[in-house]
């Protein structure tokens, strides 16, 4: 995946938002562990080994997963404020935010538009723990039944028989909605927001 295609809201931001030694923020990438990582952002697909990064923002700092997913937290004592500088940064801050409960003290989940076929599609949840905020976000996937091969295999009158049984497989590949992420989402969310509250 292309760390500039993220959201708009991801590695760029870096840019826009200021940097900020990493000593004076706290570590998101901290939060989970290898194996919470691969069951909660990875779900299932392979991460050739790839490693998340954390990038330093102004007033918080945000972990990206190459593999499809992203852990940000904002500080006291001006969170919420600093945060909505970064949406807006990014003309995300007008996305309609749609009420969440069981997440932290209150939470929101958005989805923004991608601006052409080649942005990722995220689904973004944000919550509010104390006077801080946390945020998650998961990609939803494209499905190789929606792709080059995907066309292939719907001509069935082309292809040879040990051809059909991987067609079956890639047909059955569905592309992934960014609502339909909103499960896996807030799962990851909890959990964060659990560790957060903890102090980890």
């Amino acid at each position: 995946m292309h760390r500039m295609t993220r959201l708009g809201l991801m590695a760029g931001t870096l840019m826009l938002g200021g940097w900020f030694p990493l000593a004076a923020q706290a570590n998101p990438c901290a939060l989970l562990t290898s194996a919470e990582a691969v069951k909660h952002i990875a779900r299932g697909e392979e991460t050739y080994g790839q490693t998340p990064e954390t990038v330093p923002l102004a007033g918080g700092s945000v972990c990206d997963y190459p593999f499809g997913g992203q852990i940000g937290i904002w500080r006291a004592p001006k969170a919420e404020e600093n945060f909505e500088r970064f949406l807006k940064n990014f003309r995300q801050d007008k996305e309609r935010r749609h009420p969440v409960a069981g997440v932290g003290d209150r939470a929101w989940i958005m989805f923004p538009a991608p601006e052409n076929e080649y942005k990722l599609r995220p689904a973004y949840l944000v919550a509010h723990v104390g006077q801080q905020i946390v945020t998650v976000a998961l990609f939803a996937r494209k499905g190789a039944a929606d792709g080059p091969m995907g066309q292939v295999c719907r001509d069935q009158s082309r292809l040879k028989p040990d051809e059909k049984e991987d067609c079956r497989k890639i047909l059955a590949s569905k592309s992934e909605t960014q609502e339909s992420l909103q499960p896996a989402v807030v799962e990851l969310a909890k959990l964060v927001v659990a560790k957060v509250r903890a102090g980890k």
